[in-house]
């Protein structure tokens, strides 16, 4: 029999292997959609063996759209203006790896290791954020069946094709949960997760906000107030507790902001160099890589032709995206992007109902920012609570992430942005499921059938199905099956 911990990490085993297997399936079945895409220029000189047929045969539906960017970064770095996009962990990991994998097994080419480092490094990246996410909702509900349903949705997420294709997602979904757990527990060495986090996504910056947040509620812990003590408000709360911070408490929190935005800070230093000065030569570049910017006019290193390098803060990410994906306030407002705003509308929806649900229920304490435990007569109360006021920073954070998406973002992309940096549309769905299964007068995760097996898991086994329920799995499973099947023939997803 297994534990709900070691259940969630087999399922999460075995679901991996199910998106490769459907993928491939997908791939060979469907021909390739002739896209309006990068396409990472290859080598033609390149030897190409039978067993990099054998990869690319396999997996090369996991390279599609932004897969052929941190493919053509993992092998000759940032070469285009456009790739500045992209940030460098992910695609430097799978360098490393890929380097080490054809020391190991020289039958593949760099191109054949490194599709297959990409998909190593997410398979281990995803299998551990299940584990750390099962571990971080069960520290925040106190929950073990809260935390088994949500882990088990999150291997089943909307967004599976991305956690497994070669993007960046189960990388910052790992990090993102893990400094989510390490904050709520106070780890010393938090800003490590936190740094390597803004060189994977651009909203990796704003982790920074949950050690901050936990080590000011720590300090305000001890501090007491009523619940009918209405005389504070937003302002006077703030102040309470800047009077509580001392020196040494500014001075650690100052110094894990500053430690963990460090890289950020470097990275964009690098692109100025390389993009807006003439340290780096473009004829160092290979040659079919300087053939494939003339004929897509793509601008090289050093030009120093962008309108990003002469800016006050020469910050290159918000002009490439401008400037190459149109992206910026309200722009994708259009009528034409109808079809994508209603493949957004199920995570929306999810994310504003979960939000309002959460302030509803803590309308009169929201003034407290969650800072401070409010003393309650009737705690029975306390246990019938669909959502704990631990929750607080989460909502808040995914109030962010989801305004940006609905105002910056393109639409459709909030799907797989959503569910790699937020706890919250997993936290909704488990609770709003209706499974619960007693034995002998005690709820357990699972039956003991299902406990005893690897992959059955209390949905494949229910008898009886609510409307929601119906519609929380035709959501994760459609979109996971139908992802894989677009995503890996070239075809528009999320």
């Amino acid at each position: 029999m297994y534990g709900p911990r070691k259940k969630v990490l087999w399922f999460a085993i075995i679901i991996r292997i199910v998106i490769l297997m459907l993928q491939i399936i997908f791939n060979i079945l469907i021909p390739d959609h002739n896209a309006d895409a990068f396409k990472r220029p290859l080598d033609s000189t390149e030897k190409v063996s039978f067993y990099d047929q054998i990869i690319h045969f396999l997996f090369n539906g996991l390279t599609r759209w932004d897969g052929e960017y941190f493919l053509h970064i993992a092998k000759y770095g940032y070469t285009y203006e456009n790739t500045l996009a992209f940030y460098p962990l992910y695609p430097a990991m799978i360098r490393i790896i890929s380097v080490i994998l054809i020391k190991l097994l020289p039958v593949f080419n760099i191109q054949s290791a490194m599709i297959l480092s990409g998909i190593f490094i997410n398979f281990v990246c995803f299998v551990k954020s299940v584990i750390i996410f099962y571990d971080l909702t069960e520290c925040v509900f106190q929950n073990t069946i809260t935390a088994y349903k949500a882990a088990i949705l999150y291997c089943i997420n909307p967004a599976s094709i991305f956690f497994s294709a070669l993007y960046s997602e189960s990388m910052f979904a790992y990090l993102t949960f893990y400094i989510m757990l390490g904050s709520i527990k106070s780890m010393s060495t938090i800003y490590f997760p936190l740094a390597l986090s803004t060189l994977v996504r651009s909203n990796g910056v704003i982790n920074i906000g949950f050690p901050a947040y936990f080590a000011l509620k720590n300090l305000c812990g001890s501090v007491k107030i009523e619940n009918n003590q209405r005389k504070y408000d937003v302002l006077s709360v703030l102040w309470h507790i800047l009077k509580l911070i001392k020196l040494k408490n500014y001075f650690t929190i100052l110094s894990t902001i500053i430690i963990s935005l460090s890289p950020f800070v470097l990275l964009q230093i690098y692109n100025y160099m390389k993009f807006c000065t003439s340290i780096f030569k473009k004829s160092l570049l290979p040659v079919h890589i300087l053939q494939y910017a003339t004929e897509n006019n793509m601008i090289l290193p050093g030009k120093m032709n962008s309108m990003w390098c002469n800016a006050s803060l020469p910050l290159a990410y918000s002009y490439v995206q401008r400037t190459y994906w149109n992206v910026g306030f309200l722009r994708y407002y259009q009528l034409k992007q109808i079809p994508n705003f209603i493949l957004a509308l199920p995570i929306l929806y999810i994310m504003l109902q979960c939000i309002k649900e959460f302030t509803y229920q803590y309308k009169d304490k929201l003034y407290l920012l969650g800072f401070f435990d409010c003393e309650t007569k009737n705690k029975s109360t306390v246990e019938r609570k669909k959502y704990p006021l631990n929750m607080f920073v989460f909502v808040i954070h995914g109030l962010f992430l989801t305004i940006f998406c609905l105002c910056f973002v393109h639409i459709q992309v909030s799907t797989r942005l959503l569910f790699s940096a937020t706890p919250l549309p997993y936290w909704y769905c488990a609770l709003i499921m209706s499974h619960k299964y007693i034995d002998n007068i005690n709820l357990q995760y699972e039956s003991n059938v299902n406990a005893c097996s690897k992959w059955k898991v209390f949905f494949l086994s229910q008898k009886q199905y609510t409307l929601q329920d119906k519609l929380v799995l035709s959501y994760f499973i459609g979109y996971a099956i139908v992802g894989c099947f677009m995503f890996s023939n070239f075809l528009p997803w999320t």
